[in-house]
């Protein structure tokens, strides 16, 4: 996971180095202070966040290494548990995306619904749910008798399946502003794992529907592409900002 973030960092630098090359060759013989230079590409860097959002992303690949598999907050009451789910999920996308972009428990425009959280993105709005049916799933984890084992897993597969045509209709609709997907939140990477390797046909049926399910770390790595996404832009535009701050700042410039 670190290793991963440690990319997308390595990628962003990347694509800053190539544009600033890029409107450096515009600039021809304009001679620009060193100084002035360094100063408007630290400045823009700053204002991006992406110091701090290196920071942000380390800590948070640490935390989901170090997170323990024990489900007790999430077998607690139901509003527990999904207080529990939304604040976990709070802290995901606090972490890795501009606060600018995310929007927790509003109202959406146009739709009227309200998720457990949103992000605006050129694209669209992402909704994202996190309240999934989870006390068959406690139930089958507890039992020792197969049979009631049996009986609960499908109950569970069932109760997630109705969950996720809830998602679909309430939370993807492109006509009205959202993206053609949306994500359903899991906060447990036991439950997680549990879905991928014992029904993948109902991961793989959701995602069918536009419905992805994810776990905080793959959340999280989802994130991170979106992230590379929206700097990307942004970088795109500090790098037309720095051409013009270096320009202004230029010995020929001052002369004319």
């Amino acid at each position: 996971m670190v290793e991963f973030l440690i990319a997308i960092v390595l990628i962003l630098i990347l694509i800053v180095i190539f544009l600033l090359m890029r409107f450096s060759s515009k600039l021809g013989k304009i001679s620009v202070d060193q100084e002035t230079f360094k100063g408007a590409v630290a400045t823009c860097w700053k204002e991006l966040g992406i110091d701090q959002d290196i920071g942000a992303k380390k800590q948070r690949a640490d935390d989901i290494q170090r997170a323990p598999q024990n489900l007790e907050n999430l077998f607690k009451v139901t509003r527990g548990r999904a207080e529990y789910g939304e604040f976990q999920l709070e802290q995901i996308l606090k972490d890795l995306l501009p606060s600018k972009s995310v929007h927790i428990i509003e109202k959406l425009p146009k739709i009227g619904k309200i998720p457990d959280a949103y992000i605006t993105t050129p694209k669209g709005i992402i909704c994202i749910d996190s309240k999934f049916p989870l006390d068959n799933y406690r139930k089958m984890t507890e039992t020792k008798d197969e049979a009631q084992r049996e009986a609960f897993a499908k109950s569970f597969c069932n109760d997630v399946k109705g969950h996720i045509e809830k998602i679909k209709a309430d939370y993807i609709k492109p006509q009205e502003g959202t993206t053609n997907f949306a994500f359903g939140f899991i906060p447990s990477e036991a439950i997680y794992q549990y879905l991928t390797e014992c029904e993948m046909t109902l991961v793989a049926d959701a995602a069918k529907q536009g419905v992805l399910l994810v776990s905080p770390a793959t959340l999280a790595i989802n994130l991170n592409l979106l992230t590379v996404g929206l700097q990307a832009t942004e970088i795109s535009e500090k790098a037309e900002q720095i051409q013009k701050k270096t320009s202004a700042n230029s010995p020929q410039h001052s002369k004319t």
